[in-house]
C-alpha cells in the first residue's frame, strides 16, 4: 500500500524528523520531490532515515555508504535520502561535529544564493514596471512570492547559523 503526502520543508532536520516519525509508524519513504513524498507501508521502526545535500562525487559517495549498509532511497537534484536498518545500530551521515559544521555552512551558501536570486528577481519585478508606469496584478503576486521566499530563506539561514554556533561551542572551535 502506498501513501502520498504533501509537505513544505526548508529545514532539513525537521523534514528528516518527520520522515523518521512516519517510518516509526510503518510508512517508509520511497521517493520524494519538492513538496511530495511517497511512502510504502512496511514494518514499524525498521529503518532510520537521513537526508543530505550531496554535490560532489555522488557515485563514489553512494558506493561508500552502500559498503556500510546504507541505502540511497532516492535523490532529486542535490538532495538525497538514505536509510539503514535500525537493527544495525545508530545511523549518522556525519562522522563528527566538524563535518556537520561544514555541511551547515554549505547549506547556508546555497540558501544565500537562492535569497540573492530572489532579491534580484524582486528588484526586477519592481523597478522595470515602475519605469514603464505599468504595475500589474501578476507582478504584485510574483513579488509577494519573492518576499515570502526571501523571508523563509533568511529564517533558515539564521537557524543553521545557530546550529553551527552551538556545534562550534561544543567542539571548542571558533571561526575568525
Amino acid at each position: 500500500m502506498k501513501r502520498v503526502k504533501f509537505r513544505f520543508y526548508i529545514d532539513h532536520e525537521r523534514e528528516e524528523k518527520w520522515v523518521n516519525t512516519m517510518a516509526e509508524t510503518g510508512w517508509h519513504l520511497k521517493k520524494f520531490w519538492p513538496f511530495i513524498y511517497i511512502f510504502e507501508q512496511g514494518n514499524p521502526s525498521e529503518f532510520i532515515y537521513r537526508n543530505e545535500m550531496v554535490i560532489k562525487r555522488k557515485k563514489d559517495y553512494y558506493e561508500f555508504l552502500a559498503s556500510m549498509g546504507v541505502e540511497c532511497i532516492h535523490s532529486f537534484g542535490v538532495w538525497a535520502y538514505f536509510r539503514k536498518r535500525r537493527e544495525d545500530g545508530p545511523f549518522e551521515i556525519f562522522s563528527g561535529k566538524l563535518e556537520k559544521i561544514k555541511y551547515l555552512a554549505r547549506l547556508n551558501t546555497l540558501f544565500l544564493f537562492a535569497a540573492v536570486v530572489n532579491i534580484l528577481v524582486l528588484l526586477n519585478n519592481i523597478v522595470l514596471p515602475l519605469l514603464h508606469h505599468e504595475i500589474h496584478q501578476e507582478i504584485l503576486w510574483a513579488s509577494s512570492l519573492n518576499v515570502l521566499m526571501i523571508a523563509l530563506l533568511y529564517v533558515e539561514i539564521q537557524r543553521n547559523t545557530k546550529r553551527k554556533k552551538k556545534l562550534q561551542m561544543h567542539a571548542h572551535i571558533f571561526e575568525d
